[in-house]
């Protein structure tokens, strides 16, 4: 089990994968774009070799490739039937990049917002609950534990953060925030990890941000008494 001391010090997560496949040469399909080449074996080793250089650049953690796998964009993209292999292929590509690289790095299993990215979900709480259980379960015998991937409410996070503390696996919120320090649900930081820290979490990042949020935002953070990070 992966203590909650694990982000006391310095972690170096890994880049974006999607941007990066696409770079590589990726066809993306409809709104699927970085699952696209989950589903289509031709592109498994571009998987791993992207988490592969990420490794070899200094990650510590890799996130697992089932951003798009969400299963609104399956069922958007009408391969809702993938959506099992989907996942737990995303888990087995990561799992065989730490193998091959034998380095020390952690496998992030990714949870992202259930509905559109920068968006709060507002559906139906057991909809959004069932949606974050179907992809943490599949994610789970591949993961040291899961990345809220993106997550624009405190109300989603804590949908997600009851899965996780169900299934037993220590959670590192990656929320995202707009420029004027606002979740797009219009909550405050402050409010969000109030509330997030009654669960078993590792930390929480400020998630797809820019680096002016970043430099504006540190000292809130460094206040809440929380481990903290940043994905740019």
């Amino acid at each position: 089990m992966i203590s909650n001391e694990l982000f006391n010090t310095i972690k170096i997560l890994d880049g974006g994968m999607g941007q990066e496949l696409l770079s590589r040469g990726l066809k993306s399909k409809g709104s699927l774009w970085s699952a696209s080449a989950l589903l289509n074996e031709t592109y498994h080793q571009l998987i791993i070799d992207a988490h592969l250089d990420f490794i070899n650049s200094g990650s510590d953690i890799i996130v697992t490739n089932n951003f798009s796998a969400r299963r609104a964009r399956m069922i958007e993209n009408n391969v809702n039937d993938m959506f099992d292999y989907a996942n737990k292929i995303a888990g087995e590509l990561a799992l065989k990049a730490r193998e091959k690289s034998r380095a020390d790095v952690l496998i992030a299993g990714s949870l992202p917002a259930q509905g559109n990215t920068y968006i709060e979900d507002l559906r139906n709480l057991d909809l959004i609950n069932n949606d974050f259980y179907d992809q943490a379960i599949c994610l789970k015998p591949y993961v040291d534990f899961y990345y809220l991937d993106v997550i624009s409410s405190i109300r989603e996070c804590e949908i997600a953060l009851k899965v996780t503390n169900d299934l037993k696996i220590p959670a590192l919120v990656g929320i995202h925030i707009k420029s004027d320090g606002f979740l797009p649900s219009g909550e405050t930081i402050d409010e969000a990890i109030k509330k997030f820290k009654k669960y078993n979490i590792l930390g929480v990042i400020l998630s797809c941000v820019s680096p002016e949020t970043i430099e504006r935002y540190s000292d809130t953070l460094c206040k809440m008494n929380v481990n903290f990070g940043f994905k740019a």
